[in-house]
């Protein structure tokens, strides 16, 4: 379909196309190891697979970890030239896939491998997302503020606190149920003077 495209990672190697999975062809670099999934030739092999149109996400929760990079640099599409958005896979892989909405997703050497082994490899779509991009933000945000407070206050009590939130955001009359905790803790506060 594209013939003769240059590797992001080696502009003298040309992308060797193959088939990664039965009916998804991709490119792959001779020398880097890359693969590189053109978007037209994944969304033709994804509309194939069981439960098409709902796609199963796998990842409820995106935890976010720490991203070892290697190839942190920019990274231009093989197809159009253009700079690749980098997306965190998260789910406790520390790799960004490098994408571009009109031409397709650039993995570096094990990192296909690697989705396929968490069955991630078919969710590339949901992963390069502005909302689970988002998402992984807001839970990276949530996890640091959950550490200054476990630094400040103890596990335990972080913890106890954290639990009682819990049950507390279940409660059915938040306004009422506000106004009597402030009331009760107020009420602590002037007996322990």
């Amino acid at each position: 379909m594209y013939e003769r495209m240059k590797s992001p990672r080696d502009q003298n190697a040309t992308l060797v196309q193959t088939q990664i999975l039965p009916g998804l062809d991709a490119h792959i670099c001779p020398t880097s190891g890359g693969v590189w999934i053109d978007v037209i030739q994944y969304w033709d092999w994804f509309r194939t697979q069981p439960g098409f149109p709902e796609p199963l996400a796998s990842f409820e929760s995106p935890r976010p970890v720490d991203i070892d990079d290697d190839h942190n640099g920019p990274v231009l599409s093989p197809r159009t030239g253009r700079l690749m958005r980098k997306c965190r896979v998260g789910s406790g892989l520390g790799f960004r896939i490098d994408f571009e909405p009109q031409s397709g997703f650039w993995l570096d050497r094990g990192e296909y491998e690697s989705l396929k082994e968490h069955n991630l490899h078919d969710e590339l779509h949901l992963i390069c997302s502005p909302e689970y991009q988002l998402a992984l933000v807001r839970m990276q945000t949530s996890e640091s503020e959950q550490s200054r407070f476990e630094r400040k206050l103890g596990t335990e009590n972080s913890d106890r606190i954290s639990s009682f939130a819990k049950w507390f955001a279940r409660l059915g009359d938040h306004p009422v149920a506000m106004a009597y905790l402030m009331s009760c803790i107020e009420h602590e506060q002037g007996d322990a003077n």
